[in-house]
């Protein structure tokens, strides 16, 4: 089962992982390919990248200028740029690399509403997991504040982005309303269960792990870098997320059911991916 996963994040579009036919379902799902200006990727095995020169070149072929930033491994803008060379795709827009390094947390992308972290995670080649946190927000301004203290547009503009005036004499807190709550959703990419994992998302209001097998196949598990569904579930109560989605399995399984029941046992706020698959937080 291929890896690919697109997220509206406050109407900018992110991509991670690129698996095959991830144009195909893309298009399938009305993404629109010119809104998505970074692309996430956790490592390198085939089920996870494959699907990326082509995504690419399509991106080409309709005439896009802007530029395209690919976060992921090392490896990953040697190989991409090979095999756009060997078959012949000359770009008519840039590519930025950004390098999460092995082993390491790196704030991989920030704007003003939410931060995108890359974390490690534990496989079989240097692999990473991503988490998009919304920014803290203030809410409305009190109007009797506003006529009180003859607030300016530009100070209830800092006094709802989080910022002091008046040299620190007015804070937002003591004349704004409580923001929304804040959203947050962790991808943790093909991984054994470990403590890294389970610190990284902590606190998540959705978490879609890797569930390669059922706990029959723990041993195999193990060797090949993956999960069990129940050790999925126990990293979300562990890490005390909000929901959890189940994905990665098996090919061997055509029946999916004692591997979701597997994991509600545990952690009963958990649903299966599905290709098309929507998520709304």
């Amino acid at each position: 089962m291929t890896t690919a996963q697109a997220l509206n994040v406050h109407e900018r579009w992110f991509l991670f992982d690129a698996g095959e036919g991830v144009q195909v379902s893309l298009r399938r799902h009305k993404v629109p390919f010119s809104k998505i200006h970074h692309v996430f990727v956790s490592h390198m095995h085939g089920d996870h990248v494959l699907g990326l020169p082509g995504l690419i070149g399509s991106m080409n072929l309709l005439g896009r200028k802007e530029a395209l930033t690919l976060h992921g491994p090392e490896a990953l803008e040697g190989w991409l740029m090979e095999n756009l060379r060997l078959t012949a795709t000359h770009l008519q827009f840039q590519l930025n690399f950004e390098v999460n390094p092995p082993g390491e947390v790196r704030w991989a992308w920030e704007q003003s509403t939410f931060r995108i972290t890359a974390f490690p995670v534990q496989h079989r080649i240097p692999t990473h997991g991503f988490r998009v946190d919304e920014l803290p927000r203030m809410g409305s301004i009190r109007r009797a504040a506003i006529a009180d203290l003859g607030l300016s547009f530009e100070e209830i503009r800092l006094l709802k982005s989080g910022r002091a005036i008046r040299n620190g004499g007015v804070q937002p807190e003591e004349v704004c309303d409580a923001g929304p709550p804040i959203r947050s959703y962790a991808f943790a990419a093909d991984t054994r269960p470990s403590t890294q994992v389970v610190e990284a998302v902590t606190g998540a209001t959705c978490l879609y792990h890797e569930a390669t097998f059922k706990t029959d196949l723990a041993a195999r598990a193990r060797e090949t870098g993956h999960s069990t569904a129940e050790q999925a579930a126990r990293v979300a109560v562990d890490a005390r997320v909000g929901r959890l989605v189940l994905g990665h399995f098996s090919s061997r399984y055509r029946d999916l059911t004692p591997l979701l029941a597997e994991a509600q046992a545990i952690f009963p706020s958990t649903t299966l991916a599905s290709d098309g698959m929507k998520i709304l937080l």
